[in-house]
């Protein structure tokens, strides 16, 4: 339930009955909509503004809502929401009412779009909704999740397992700025440390022989002699994200587990990308991607693709072998020899999301994102010689030209939901570009 803390300010000389109706009444409509709201009093002077400031912690509310009831001075609610600059903030006004049978309002109105004119001019990420609340109903429930999000990333922590940029994914990320814009923390663990969890792992445990009663019941086809391996890497990958506590996890999985040790990642991965974001190839900014696209769907079950081959209208999309099994009907045929082992199962169909996190020349972060449908692949693609990967023909509405224009590498986030209303709200709270 996204957290709302709602700020009204006037000035002394209005009919405080009136304006503190409708605060309750603004109040009830945006708990009906889903948020837990905390009213404070309506503040009239610096001294309350300033008291305000001191005693309320940014960090304890998702989204904060400045109400201007009356005329006031922007400078007062700049004063009280001071310590909420870079936090969601929403600006809302009080309804018009009806005295002695005459349409009357408060001025909240022009009040609320001065206001919000002062913060852009400070830089001040803001969204003004104007009219009534109640006839906002989508759009804020949109900014309830754009805000739950950012305060998600700032708690939310990525493993990189064996993590080391490099070329294939144009994957170099700057991590400090990462940590700067959205608060996320990646933790790198060596991939001889997953090894180690994995292969230290009791075979009576009940994490071990709950995981095998899941390989078993999932992948069709798995063959005998890698089948305890899988089921070990699996629960190893479970260990590393209870230990870390980690909302999304990646393993450079080619060369040094596929070749060397002689088991992909793809069907470990598929069972794990169930439960948190997952991906591969030491691509930070397609797993990030796939992280805020969760956060924003309200956890449903993000994956990436390769966009292999170009159409007028669309992409054939796949991963070299992985995909979460909850996007593959649950269940996935084993394909493959010689430790790499594949989910051969085709992607989902329906309304999809897909889109990258991009660094700016400017040394700022853009995400390229369209809302898209995925058909099944009439003619199948393989690559050769590898088993058939879990595919989809992707048609973004973008045109196919300017998305290929806006293209920042070969891997791709995907979320089955239309979450580009809750994406573009995100970027303003966070001062980021959607292409």
């Amino acid at each position: 339930m996204t957290k709302v803390l709602l700020l009204p300010f006037f000035c002394e000389g209005y009919d405080s009955n009136i304006f503190r109706t409708q605060l309750r009444s603004m109040t009830e409509t945006l708990s009906s909509f889903g948020a837990e709201v905390t009213l404070e009093e309506p503040v009239s002077t610096y001294r309350e503004a300033s008291a305000l400031q001191e005693r309320l912690c940014p960090f304890a509310y998702d989204l904060v809502a400045l109400v201007p009831i009356t005329w006031s001075e922007p400078r007062l609610a700049s004063v009280a929401a001071r310590a909420f600059f870079g936090r969601p903030i929403v600006i809302l006004a009080v309804n018009e009412f009806q005295l002695n049978g005459r349409r009357t309002e408060f001025s909240s109105a022009p009040a609320a779009a001065a206001l919000y004119g002062s913060l852009r001019e400070m830089g001040v990420p803001a969204v003004f909704l104007p009219g009534p609340v109640s006839e906002n109903e989508e759009k804020l429930k949109t900014l309830f999740r754009a805000a739950e999000t950012v305060s998600k990333l700032r708690r939310a922590k990525i493993g990189a397992v064996g993590h080391n940029f490099n070329g294939i994914t144009a994957a170099g990320l700057d991590l400090s700025r990462l940590r700067k814009v959205y608060g996320t923390e990646v933790y790198s663990i060596d991939g001889s440390t997953l090894i180690r969890k994995a292969e230290a792992l009791p075979e009576e445990s009940d994490l071990y022989q709950k995981t095998d009663a899941e390989i078993g019941r999932t992948y069709s086809g798995l063959p005998a002699e890698y089948r305890e391996k899988t089921v070990r890497i699996t629960a190893g990958l479970r260990e590393l994200i209870g230990e870390y506590d980690l909302d999304a996890i990646e393993v450079r999985c080619h060369t040094e587990f596929s070749m060397e040790y002689g088991l992909s990642m793809c069907l470990p991965l598929g069972i794990v990308g169930n439960e948190v974001a997952a991906a591969c190839e030491a691509d930070l900014p397609v797993l990030f991607t796939e992280l805020v696209f969760k956060f924003l769907s309200g956890g449903k079950t993000p994956t990436y693709a390769d966009l292999r081959t170009f159409t007028k209208d669309g992409m054939d999309v796949g991963a070299c072998g992985f995909a979460p099994t909850d996007l593959t009907g649950k269940t996935g045929t084993v394909g493959g020899e010689n430790g790499y082992l594949t989910n051969t199962s085709d992607l989902s169909e329906g309304t999809l999301t897909i889109g990258r996190l991009k660094k700016t020349q400017g040394g700022g972060f853009a995400f390229h994102a369209s809302k898209a449908q995925a058909e099944r692949i009439g003619n199948r693609l393989t690559e050769y010689g590898c088993a058939p990967y879990p595919m989809a023909r992707i048609k973004p509405e973008e045109e196919m030209e300017s998305f290929i224009a806006n293209t920042g590498a070969n891997h791709y986030a995907i979320i089955y939901d239309d979450v580009m209303p809750e994406l573009r709200a995100f970027s303003t709270f966070t001062n980021t570009i959607v292409l």
